[in-house]
C-alpha cells in the first residue's frame, strides 16, 4: 500500500473516531441531568433551548408540598450517575418542553416525588394523557366556550399537540412504578396526604 493511500485510511480513522466521540458526548448530555437547575419545577440548564420538567401535568395545575426544587437537586446531588429519559414533548411557541422520567438503576426521582407526598400520582401521566383528560373535559356543554378556544388554538398552532417519545408498554411500565408509591404515601400521611392538608386536598376536588 503506498504512503498517500495509507493517510488517507488513517486519516478517515481519525475523522471517524473523532466524530463518534463527539457523538457519544452529545447522546451523553441528552441523557444527563447533570446542570440542570431547576425552578418552580422547569429544568433548563446553559446551552439547551429544552425545558425539562418531571411532571407531566401539574407544571399547569395541581396539589403540591414542600419545595419540590429542593427536593430535586439534593436527590440529583445523591445520584450523579443518574439518566434521564425523555417521555413526551410539547412545543410551547418556539420552546420545547420535555417531560422527562430521572432513574438511577431502581431508584427514581419520580417516583420519589410521589413517595414523599410532593406530588400525587396523577402528576405524573404525561402530557399527551393529560391531553386526552383535558379533551374528556371539554365536552362537557357547560364548558363550550373554553372547548372553543382550545380548538382554535390547536387548529392555529398544530404543532403544539404533545408526542409521546416512549412506547406504549415503556410508558405504563413507568406508570405500575407510581401507584405503590402514591399508596405508600398515603398510608403514611406524607405531604399532600397529611391531615393538615386535608382542606387544600379536598379543594382541589381532584
Amino acid at each position: 500500500m503506498t504512503t498517500p493511500a495509507r493517510s488517507r485510511i488513517v486519516a478517515r480513522l481519525v475523522t471517524i473516531t473523532f466524530l463518534s466521540g463527539v457523538l457519544a458526548c452529545n447522546a451523553q448530555d441528552i441523557l444527563s441531568p447533570k446542570g440542570l437547575a431547576f425552578h418552580d419545577g422547569f429544568g433548563s440548564r446553559k446551552g439547551d433551548r429544552r425545558m425539562y420538567v418531571l411532571t407531566g401535568c401539574c407544571w399547569i395545575r395541581g396539589i403540591r408540598f414542600g419545595d419540590p426544587d429542593q427536593f430535586v437537586t439534593k436527590w440529583l446531588a445523591q445520584h450523579p450517575l443518574a439518566t434521564m429519559t425523555p417521555v413526551s414533548k410539547r412545543l410551547m411557541g418556539a420552546d420545547e418542553w420535555l417531560y422527562v422520567w430521572i432513574e438511577d438503576h431502581a431508584s427514581s426521582l419520580n417516583v420519589d416525588l410521589v413517595r414523599e407526598g410532593i406530588f400525587p400520582g396523577g402528576a405524573m401521566a404525561d402530557m399527551v394523557d393529560n391531553d386526552k383528560f383535558l379533551t374528556e373535559v371539554l365536552k362537557n356543554p357547560k364548558l363550550a366556550d373554553a372547548r372553543a378556544l382550545t380548538e382554535k388554538a390547536l387548529a392555529e398552532n398544530p404543532q403544539s399537540r404533545p408526542e409521546r417519545l416512549e412506547s406504549e408498554d415503556e410508558y405504563n411500565r413507568h406508570m405500575d412504578k407510581i401507584k405503590p408509591a402514591e399508596f405508600e404515601a398515603r398510608k403514611q400521611k406524607r405531604g399532600i396526604w397529611s391531615d393538615s392538608m386535608k382542606e387544600e386536598r379536598e379543594a382541589m376536588q381532584w
